[in-house]
């Protein structure tokens, strides 16, 4: 195949990976053997959208992504957690027809998160108070549509901001012959730990939410209720542990599919006893181990090589992390006058912990932003097009930051 390959190509990979689970869900006995056979074939799909994309954006990247957890998700409903036709029924008992029961279990199997349902993940951020304090049981479709709008527009418009000054970066950087020089020390790395820090907490956070609300505000426009779609990512306030960043800041996108293997995994394979020293950690590390293969997956469409260690070590990183955060927590829980009921940390705690997430991030997120991220034609496409050359750029900062100060008087918005 040629150097680059095709979004259309993702596309049709990522519509089979899903197809394969969602068909086998409501046409094959729980035990089959067809459902074994299943998983080393989607993985086997993985392995073949393993390519470069000239210039990867957001939607390349979520059809190989999403495609690589349905390999995990796959695994959970058709042998973990198991599933068959029969347990797709309506509300008299009798079984689906073949249609609703396959649109069910596409939704299965798409529906990360499976809000409103039995299988919801912990920790879905709640709706902002401009909707529950009307109605804390409703949220209103109209004012619902017309919010979402006015920040997807202001995020479209921060994005292409961003998009334009990493570009301008990183061609810069290649200019001064400067490509790769991560391990520099002094005022680069503390560059390099801030550029990590805003990419984390500032960047990823709008573009997740910016394609993740354009899908919100479609859905719900079709019918659907709007209490379908809660805030993808949580608030700034929880950021001080590791654990509520990933936890209840971050997307819960793969929380399903990586505890329940990472579960299944520990407990039933290793047999390791519940709530154990043990158990705990050895969770954690599958949890971040598929995690970090996932996102290994994904370095390939900028052309990074699977054995390029970056990405896994920033991953697997954190299980150290929550290692040396839950043994600060214990030793300060024994410390004579500590407080052990309070539920919310005191200010102060909350913004020592602050710090402990932002440095941790800091200094090991270059180990995962460094392979490609100043390369060009490597730099990722965050909007499907861009308005930065029909406006002047001090013009478009000046609607972005203007237009973020309306969006926080008028739709009360939420950091």
């Amino acid at each position: 195949m040629s150097q680059y390959q095709s979004n259309g190509r993702l596309l049709a990979f990522s519509v089979i990976q899903c197809l394969i689970p969602s068909m086998l869900l409501i046409t094959t006995p729980k035990r089959s053997a067809i459902r074994y056979l299943s998983i080393p074939c989607m993985i086997w799909i993985v392995y073949h959208m393993m390519y470069p994309v000239h210039r990867p954006g957001y939607t390349s990247t979520n059809f190989l992504g999403s495609s690589a957890t349905f390999v995990l998700t796959a695994l959970d409903l058709l042998l973990i957690n198991p599933q068959a036709g029969h347990d797709f029924v309506d509300a008299n008992g009798n079984t689906k027809g073949f249609f609703s029961r396959l649109v069910e279990a596409v939704r299965l199997v798409t529906c990360a998160r499976a809000i409103n349902t039995p299988r919801q993940v912990k920790n879905v951020p709640a709706f902002p108070e401009y909707y529950t304090k009307r109605d804390p049981k409703v949220i209103p479709r109209g004012p619902f549509l017309v919010r979402e709008t006015a920040i997807a527009v202001w995020q479209f418009l921060a994005l292409d901001i961003f998009s334009v000054l990493a570009l301008r970066q990183a061609m810069n950087e290649q200019d001064k012959g400067s490509s790769g020089q991560w391990n520099i020390q002094g005022r680069a790395l503390l560059e390099q730990a801030i550029q990590s820090l805003i990419a984390w907490l500032v960047v990823s956070r709008i573009l997740l939410s910016f394609y993740y609300r354009v899908a919100s505000i479609v859905f719900v426009s079709l019918g659907d209720s709007p209490s379908n779609s809660p805030p993808m990512i949580g608030r700034m306030a929880d950021i001080y542990t590791l654990r509520n960043y990933w936890g209840k800041f971050w997307h819960q996108m793969l929380r399903l599919p990586l505890t329940s293997t990472s579960n299944f995994l520990a407990r039933d394979i290793l047999g390791l006893p519940r709530s154990s020293f043990v158990e705990r950690y050895t969770n954690v590390f599958i949890v971040f181990f598929f995690s970090g293969v996932i996102h290994v997956v994904l370095d390939s469409l900028r052309n990074v090589s699977p054995w390029e260690f970056g990405t896994m070590s920033f991953f697997l990183s954190f299980v150290v992390g929550y290692m040396i955060e839950d043994g600060v927590q214990a030793l300060w829980k024994r410390t004579p006058g500590s407080e052990n009921n309070v539920s919310l940390p005191a200010w102060w705690q909350r913004a020592l912990g602050f710090c402990w997430v932002a440095t941790w991030l800091g200094v090991t997120s270059p180990w995962y932003f460094r392979s490609a991220m100043l390369k060009p034609e490597e730099q990722m496409v965050l909007v499907p097009f861009s308005v930065a050359g029909l406006i002047s750029f001090p013009v478009l900062n000046s609607i972005v930051i203007g237009g973020g100060l309306v969006l926080m008087l008028v739709f009360e918005g939420e950091i």
